[in-house]
């Protein structure tokens, strides 16, 4: 069954599910996100995962020692990064984060963390540490490694973490192992939302100086829902029995293929320009926030990540959240700690990976950053947040959510075709688009799909019952032809 006859097929038998679709159909396509720790698939990763591979799974019970498509898959990832040893029968950086908890530490041990991070994997008797925090200098805003040493040298942590979920900047990964070897603990580095970046050189690679590396693989290698550990030779025998003892012992054949297949991608000149891209746009990102006047902690940005001070604007995480929500972007507030207890900060997380993803370019993001710096500076200004709102959505629909998946062929020759008639199967390929696109929103035309994400008034006006189902795109870009698309006028002019 092809994919709209299956979509078809959902929205008469579950309704119910086929709303659901609707709406994050409808939130994925006509905002702007900024999520650290999202991304939207590679289309080859995405067709494996979905294939009849997923009826089968590799199940090795008591055997550690990979065969097959397991065995391949690692291989690709240890001559990606240049790694020692490779488990990837994890599903969650949660499920990989507790398989280094119990193959480095005891109950009780003294852990030594950047944030705290990772204390919230822990969630049993047998992952009970003693967490000891380091963090940023507020006055520079920037990580202090000779106070890290000092701290270290103090509690004698069993372990170091350095997981930068909330700092911007490369450090020296060799002072800090450094600092953890003389003191005889482990060394971790989570790398989670920067591997991409790592695997393709943008940035230096800790894989060298550390015991342990943990990544996810479905943000920045824009795979699957998965996890990877990386470790020395002389842990790989502790590290393989705790993931057997702790239940991880198959994996479904088709996450299997969709994990070989990105590490395979990571090696491109497409990834490659890809991930130099997302450090660009984040720095463009950057400029025109400050050039609003906003604020950026950590002194700027080394990867994908821009934090927004919302603390110097006098605004709560959770106003910012609303009002960027309502103008179509989707966000991520917390709070970024320092080591003074007393001095935190109210940001915002803002990531470039995914509309690095749809094919945003510096120009794009800069003007991105200057619409947020207006929602931000007019925070309870309905009219100038429905303003921006509409050019986010103008934005969004010129983009889709994967650049390639609109650039058949770009790189590689159809086998029906020879390299003369390659015209003809951009033609083709692009029929094929359309027809899709058509039969998809043609079922979503009775349905109601609500207000833009993170509307919830039930009276809003986005709520209208009698929404136009129709909208001509503009003819910017599209060679003078109108192109009809139905119900996008809640999201284009509310």
């Amino acid at each position: 069954m092809d994919r709209e006859n299956a979509l078809s097929t959902i929205a008469s038998f579950d309704t119910e599910l086929y709303t659901f679709f609707q709406e994050e159909l409808q939130r994925q396509k006509y905002t702007l996100s900024f999520m650290p720790e999202e991304n939207y698939s590679s289309p080859l990763s995405t067709y494996l995962e979905g294939s009849i591979l997923s009826n089968t799974l590799t199940t090795h019970h008591d055997e550690a020692k990979p065969t097959g498509l397991e065995e391949i898959t690692i291989n690709r990832i240890n001559k990606l990064f240049g790694s020692e040893h490779a488990v990837i029968r994890l599903e969650s950086i949660a499920a990989a984060s507790r398989v280094v908890f119990y193959s480095l530490a005891k109950k009780g041990d003294t852990i030594l963390s950047l944030d705290n991070r990772k204390s919230d994997h822990c969630n049993s008797k047998n992952l009970e540490f003693n967490f000891v925090r380091f963090s940023i200098d507020p006055k520079t805003q920037l990580l202090n490694l000779d106070r890290v040493e000092q701290i270290a040298k103090e509690h004698k942590p069993k372990v170091i973490i350095f997981s930068p979920v909330n700092y911007p900047r490369v450090i020296d990964y060799e002072r800090l192992a450094k600092i953890a070897h003389d003191i005889g603990a482990y060394m971790w580095f989570d790398i989670c939302q920067n591997v991409g970046l790592v695997a393709t050189g943008q940035i230096p690679s800790p894989v060298p100086y550390a015991d342990v590396v943990t990544f996810s693989t479905h943000d920045s290698l824009r795979g699957p829902q998965s996890s990877v550990i990386l470790c020395k030779k002389e842990l790989a025998d502790i590290i393989d029995k705790t993931v057997i003892t702790t239940g991880h012992f198959s994996l479904k054949k088709n996450i299997l293929a969709s994990l070989a297949v990105i590490f395979k991608e990571a090696t491109t000149e497409k990834f490659k320009q890809y991930t130099k891209q997302v450090v660009l746009n984040a720095k463009a990102l950057q400029k025109g926030l400050e050039e609003e006047g906003i604020t950026i902690l950590c002194k700027g940005t080394d990867t994908n990540l821009v934090l927004v001070n919302l603390t110097k604007l006098g605004i709560s995480c959770k106003k910012a959240h609303n009002a960027l929500q309502s103008a179509g972007f989707i966000v991520k507030p917390t709070v970024l700690s320092t080591c003074d207890e007393n001095l935190n900060f109210e940001i915002l997380r803002l990531s470039s990976l995914i509309l690095t993803t749809r094919g945003l370019k510096e120009v794009q993001m800069e003007h991105i950053g200057k619409m947020m710096a207006k929602v931000l500076k007019n925070i309870d200004d309905m009219a100038i947040i429905e303003e921006v709102r509409q050019q986010a959505v103008d934005i969004a629909m010129e983009c889709p959510l994967f650049s390639d998946e609109w650039l058949a062929f770009k790189d590689v020759l159809n086998p029906l075709y020879s390299a003369k008639d390659i015209n003809i199967s951009h033609e083709l390929a692009a029929e094929r688009k359309m027809a899709v696109m058509k039969k998809l929103f043609s079922f979503m035309i009775p349905c109601y799909v609500g207000p833009p994400y993170g509307a919830s008034d039930t009276n809003s006006k986005y709520a209208s019952k009698n929404i136009n189902h129709s909208h001509e795109r503009s003819e910017a870009g599209r060679g003078g032809k109108k192109l009809k698309f139905p119900a996008f006028d809640q999201y284009r002019s509310g």
